[in-house]
C-alpha cells in the first residue's frame, strides 16, 4: 500500500509539474542568460556591459546566470523550459516530502501537495527564485531533522545552503536568518511557559539550541565567500532605499483581493491552530511570511510555499483530535483498482487540456518582446553605436541580441542607491521622455504601441518613423 500510495503520488507530481511549467520565457531570463555567458568568457569585473550607461554592477546571482548559460548552451530554450520542469518536479516532491514527514494522513498529504502544484507554477520561470524556493525548504527541513535528531550533518548542511544562496540569489539571502528565528522563539516560550493550553512546543534541549544559533552566525561566513565583494551584506539593504520601490511591482504591496485572501488565510490558521494544536515555530514561521507578504509581492511566493505544507499539519491535527482516520476511509478507494483508474483518466484529461492550449505557444512572445523590431535593427542599423530609447520590459530581449539598453529589467543596476551616479530608473519610470532623450543623446526610440512612449512619439515631431510591425515601431530621433 506504502509503496504504491508513493508512486501515485509521484506519477501525479511529474505529469501535473510538466502540464502547468509555463512555456513562455520572462524577461528576466535573457540577460540571464547575456550576465552568464559574460561570466563564463570574462569572469567578474563588478561592471555592466549591456547598457550604454557604463554603470557598475553587484552580479546578485552570478552563480544561477552562470548556470543558466551552461543549460542553454546545451540545446537553447528547449534545455532551460526541461529545467524548469525538473526544478518544478523537485520543488513539489520537497513539499510532498514535507508534507509526508509531519503528516500521518497520507490523503491529507497528497491533497494539500496538489493544491501547492496548483499555486505554485505561476511562480516557475528561469529565474534565481526557484532555486531559493529549494533551499529555503531544505533549511527548515535540515532543523527540523537537526532538532529532532540532534544529527550535526544537518548544521553543516545549513552552511551549504547558506553558501549556494549568497551565490544564486543573494538579494533573499538575509531571509535564510530568518528561518531560524521561529525555533529560537519558540525555545524562549517553552520555558516561559511550562504548560501550554493552545500551541504545542518541540522537544528542544538548550545544548540543541545553542549550537543551533553558532550555526545560524556561522551561515553568515559565505557572504565572505563570493567574487561579488560585499553585496551580500549590502544588496537588501540597498534595494530597500530610494523610489524603485514605489515602481517595481515584485516590490509593492498586493493589491486588495490578494490581502483579502491573505487575512482570511491568517484568521483561518489561527483558528485551526487552536483545535489542531499547531507547534509554536510553525505559527511564528506563518505569521512571519504573512507580514512579509502584506508588505511586498515579492514574498507572496514565500508565502506560498510554506502555508499549504503548515495548513496540511493543522488539518491532520484536527483529525487526530476528533479521532478520525481519514486514510481509512480515502486512501483505500484512491489507490485500488478503480481509484488508479480515474486518477490516469483525470491525468490524461489535463495533459490533452494542456497540449491543446499549449500547442501553438513559443519560448518568446511576439507580442510581448520586439522580435521582428530586433531583426530589423541588427540588419538595418549601426546597432553597436546607436544609443537606442526602450522600455523596461523587453529590455533584456535586446540585450540578449547584443544591442545596448538604455534600461532593462535589472532594477538595482538603473538606481543611484547602486550605481552612485544617476537615478535612472526614477526617470525612466516618471515618463519623463523629453528629458531623457536630451540627457541621454538618444538617436533612436524602440517602442511598444500599447505603452507611453508610443504615445509620446506620436504626439512630438522630432522622431522620424523607420518600421512599424504589429506590436512595436523604431523611431529615429531628427
Amino acid at each position: 500500500m506504502k509503496k504504491k500510495y508513493f508512486i501515485i503520488s509521484l506519477i501525479i507530481i511529474v505529469v501535473l509539474c510538466i502540464c502547468l511549467t509555463p512555456i513562455a520565457f520572462q524577461n528576466d531570463t535573457f540577460y540571464t542568460i547575456k550576465i552568464g555567458e559574460l561570466i563564463f568568457n570574462n569572469g567578474i569585473d563588478m561592471q555592466d556591459h549591456f547598457s550604454f550607461h557604463n554603470l557598475p554592477y553587484t552580479y546578485p546571482h552570478w552563480l544561477y546566470d552562470f548556470i543558466i548559460y551552461l543549460i542553454y548552451s546545451i540545446s537553447g530554450f528547449t534545455s532551460l523550459y526541461i529545467f524548469n520542469i525538473l526544478c518544478y518536479i523537485t520543488l513539489i516532491t520537497l513539499i510532498f516530502y514535507f508534507n509526508n514527514k509531519f503528516n500521518q494522513s497520507k490523503f491529507i498529504s497528497l491533497i494539500f501537495t496538489i493544491l501547492s502544484i496548483l499555486t505554485l507554477s505561476a511562480y516557475i520561470a528561469t529565474r534565481a527564485q526557484v532555486i531559493s524556493y529549494l533551499i529555503f525548504i531544505l533549511e527548515y527541513l535540515f532543523i527540523t531533522s537537526y532538532l529532532q535528531k540532534n544529527d550535526k550533518k544537518y548544521l553543516i548542511g545549513l552552511v551549504i545552503l547558506s553558501l549556494i544562496l549568497c551565490n544564486t540569489h543573494v538579494a533573499v539571502w538575509p531571509f535564510f536568518f530568518i528561518i531560524f528565528l521561529p525555533f529560537i522563539a519558540e525555545f524562549i516560550f517553552s520555558k516561559i511557559y511550562k504548560k501550554p493550553t493552545l500551541f504545542k512546543f518541540i522537544e528542544i534541549e538548550r545544548v540543541n539550541v545553542k549550537y543551533l544559533i553558532i550555526t545560524m552566525f556561522f551561515c553568515l561566513i559565505p557572504g565572505f565567500l563570493t567574487p561579488i565583494h560585499d553585496t551580500p551584506f549590502t544588496y537588501l539593504f540597498l534595494t530597500m532605499q530610494g523610489e524603485s520601490q514605489q515602481f517595481i511591482a515584485e516590490h509593492l504591496p498586493p493589491d486588495i483581493p490578494q490581502m483579502l485572501v491573505l487575512i482570511a488565510f491568517s484568521i483561518c490558521i489561527l483558528i485551526l491552530s487552536i483545535i489542531g494544536k499547531i507547534k509554536m515555530h510553525q505559527l511564528f514561521l506563518v505569521m512571519g511570511l504573512t507580514l512579509m507578504a502584506t508588505s511586498s509581492n515579492r514574498h507572496l511566493s514565500l508565502y506560498t510555499i510554506f502555508i499549504f505544507p503548515i495548513m496540511s499539519i493543522l488539518v491532520n491535527n484536527i483529525f487526530k483530535c476528533v479521532k478520525i482516520n481519514i486514510d481509512k476511509y480515502t486512501l483505500k478507494y484512491v489507490l485500488s483498482k478503480l481509484g488508479i483508474t480515474v486518477i490516469i483518466i483525470i491525468l490524461g484529461i489535463i495533459t490533452g487540456i494542456s497540449i491543446y492550449f499549449n500547442k501553438d505557444k513559443v519560448f518568446i512572445e511576439h507580442d510581448t518582446y520586439p522580435v521582428d523590431a530586433t531583426k530589423y535593427i541588427k540588419e538595418n542599423l549601426d546597432y553597436q553605436n546607436i544609443r537606442l530609447l526602450n522600455e523596461y520590459n523587453y529590455g533584456s530581449y535586446l540585450l540578449f541580441n547584443e544591442i545596448l539598453v538604455f534600461i532593462d529589467s535589472r532594477a538595482d543596476l538603473y538606481t543611484i542607491e547602486f550605481n552612485k551616479t544617476d537615478d535612472i530608473l526614477t526617470t525612466y519610470m516618471n515618463n519623463n521622455y523629453f528629458e531623457i532623450i536630451n540627457k541621454y543623446d538618444i538617436t533612436h526610440v524602440i517602442a511598444k504601441k500599447d505603452e507611453n512612449l508610443y504615445k509620446y512619439t506620436q504626439n512630438n515631431g522630432i522622431f522620424n518613423k523607420l518600421y512599424e510591425d504589429d506590436y512595436f515601431a523604431i523611431f529615429e530621433v531628427i
